[in-house]
């Protein structure tokens, strides 16, 4: 039978790899967009001497921008890119990040941005002059004259595979993370029964009458939902867009209210609160207001004596080194409370 605990399941599968697939999709656009630079990426830079650059016309428009060209000479233009710091808007430093010299090939000049020296031998991508830097060039009668020596575009040495390779690192986390997440929904979305939470219902008892039992709750909550959380007479569920999750109140072993303080520019920004409820099988974090989540946590106390409750680093040392010590403290706190 389809309970609504594997419904659940189930929806927040799909929407999990419908995610991952819109992620998907938008890489390869982005791609497809990107062909003409993914080539260039792939097979230059390409070689070109004075004829092959005789025949570009507009680079931005150009099958293959990114290039290697040997001149024979070269010239400094006196022209340099300054890189300036401030702060409050007072000049901290000033430096020199870049230089533009005229390459000489063939019998023409190609302007060439460098932030390493003047080599004969460069490698970059073509790129129009900027109509400032082209007024600096050209800003006298001599310059003007010979303007047509000088190609109309100009090749930048920045480092033209960067962006490529921050791409790559991106899709190799896309993948890490894909084979972490998107693999195991699709798995559990083949067979909901696989899902932890399904497994966890099931352990609790007779799978129908549990998950009935946990959606009329949830329809009914004891107390408002703080975001994606609802606290219900015997249970917690937290049912997001692409997570579904429940917990028994009475597995509690551990509750803590955390405030993260917020800052924007080092001025204080408020604060976020969470309640920290730790059961077996997950950890849930609610987030409301500090007296929501004050709220949650009495409650909780209320119906769970036996858990401990508040934070201390200790507990936190003990929680990571041993949580099997402190759930049999937990256990044995439950046993004396009970008889």
């Amino acid at each position: 039978m389809d309970t609504w605990i594997l419904q659940m399941c189930r929806r927040s599968c799909s929407r999990q790899l419908l995610a991952w697939g819109l992620v998907l999709t938008a890489g390869l656009v982005f791609g497809a967009l990107n062909i003409r630079y993914v080539t260039n990426f792939l097979n230059g830079p390409f070689p070109m001497g004075s004829a092959e650059l005789d025949q570009v016309g507009d680079p931005a428009e150009a099958s293959q921008y990114f290039v290697r060209v040997s001149g024979s000479r070269a010239f400094d233009t006196g022209i340099r890119q300054i890189t300036t710091s401030e702060r409050g808007g007072v000049e901290e430093s000033r430096r020199v990040s870049a230089e533009y010299y005229a390459l000489q090939v063939g019998s023409r000049f190609l302007i060439v941005k460098s932030s390493s020296g003047e080599p004969t031998v460069v490698e970059g991508r073509l790129a129009p002059t900027p109509s400032d830097l082209s007024r600096q060039l050209f800003d006298t009668p001599e310059m003007q004259a010979a303007r047509p020596l000088v190609y109309p575009f100009y090749l930048d040495t920045d480092s033209f595979r960067f962006p490529g390779y921050c791409f790559i690192a991106a899709s190799m986390v896309f993948l890490w993370l894909f084979c972490r997440k998107g693999i195991p929904a699709w798995l559990r979305l083949q067979n909901p029964s696989s899902h932890p939470v399904v497994a966890r219902v099931a352990s609790w008892g007779d799978p129908i009458a549990v998950a009935a039992e946990i959606e009329r709750e949830y329809r009914t909550p004891e107390l408002p939902s703080l975001g994606d959380c609802t606290i219900t007479g015997k249970y917690l569920v937290q049912d997001s867009v692409f997570a579904f999750d429940v917990v028994r109140l009475e597995d509690l072993v551990w509750a803590y209210k955390r405030v993260t303080k917020k800052r924007v520019n080092f001025i204080p920004a408020g604060k976020d609160y969470h309640a920290i409820l730790i059961c077996y099988g997950a950890a849930i974090a609610v987030q409301g207001s500090e007296q929501q989540v004050d709220d949650v946590l009495r409650y909780a106390s209320q119906r769970t004596p036996w858990a401990v409750f508040g934070y201390s680093a200790d507990l936190e040392g003990l929680f990571k080194r041993q949580p099997q010590d402190l759930c049999l403290a937990v256990e044995a706190r439950r046993r004396e409370i009970e008889s």
